[in-house]
């Protein structure tokens, strides 16, 4: 079993506000869970693919299955200023996630990440629309409601998929490639491996070892360009 002090991760401790061209960057608490997300996304063609690179990296240090719900108004305020909310349950606990749209082009994308951890229990009540997400008080609710208001939110999609870890060395640094099963509900699957880094300067190198990976196994690679929320909506017909 690979030990969590090997796994580099951005602290969680800072928050970002962008007025006009300055950015500010508050100092929070560790739980605050607001960071700058940067992942490496590949899309995997087909479950034959999935399961080579499975095969490849040996046994998976975790499994867990997520069941994610995407939230906004009815006329898209979030989405209008390049929000998303989405609300996650896993296995032992809940997350309130607020992403932003990725920015600048290139093989990762860098996006703003705003994260709240709240109970399993209270999550499903959320996903099953027995309680108002709107009703929690958490930093990323907070920062929705300082920025719209108390606006009300309707459940967009929804979608559940099995997400495999496996710890990795590439260069002199461990990272936890995550391989994703996911389930639409139009029935349709996708497959992809996804890396978070802990700063841009590590891409290079990153790319580098993926590319190789991908080429002595047969896989091509190719970034996957949309997140899980986008496909899910174009997958319901609702863009």
């Amino acid at each position: 079993m690979w030990s969590t002090a090997s796994y580099e991760k951005r602290p969680k401790n800072c928050w970002t506000f962008s007025l006009g061209s300055l950015y500010i960057t508050l100092r929070m608490g560790e739980a605050s869970g607001i960071n700058q997300e940067i992942e490496i996304k590949l899309h995997l063609g087909s479950f034959a693919d999935y399961l080579k690179l499975i095969g490849f990296l040996g046994q998976v240090e975790h499994e867990e299955r997520h069941v994610n719900s995407f939230f906004d108004t009815e006329d898209r305020k979030l989405a209008a200023d390049g929000w998303a909310l989405r609300v996650r349950a896993e296995s032992s606990r809940g997350l309130i996630t607020l992403k932003s749209e990725p920015s600048g082009p290139g093989v990762a994308t860098v996006r703003d990440e705003i994260e709240a951890e709240i109970p399993r229990g209270e999550t499903l009540d959320i996903l099953n629309l027995r309680k108002d997400v709107m009703a929690l008080s958490n930093i990323a609710i907070d920062f929705v409601k300082q920025k719209w208001g108390e606006i009300a939110v309707t459940k967009l999609v929804h979608f559940e998929n099995t997400r495999q870890k496996k710890l990795f060395k590439i260069g002199d640094y461990n990272y936890m490639l995550e391989l994703d099963k996911t389930e639409f509900a139009d029935g349709t699957v996708d497959y992809e491996l996804e890396l978070e880094l802990p700063d841009e300067s590590r891409i290079e190198v990153v790319e580098d070892k993926l590319r190789k990976i991908f080429a002595s196994l047969g896989i091509p690679f190719k970034l996957q360009t949309e997140s899980k929320f986008v496909r899910a909506l174009k997958k319901a017909g609702m863009v």
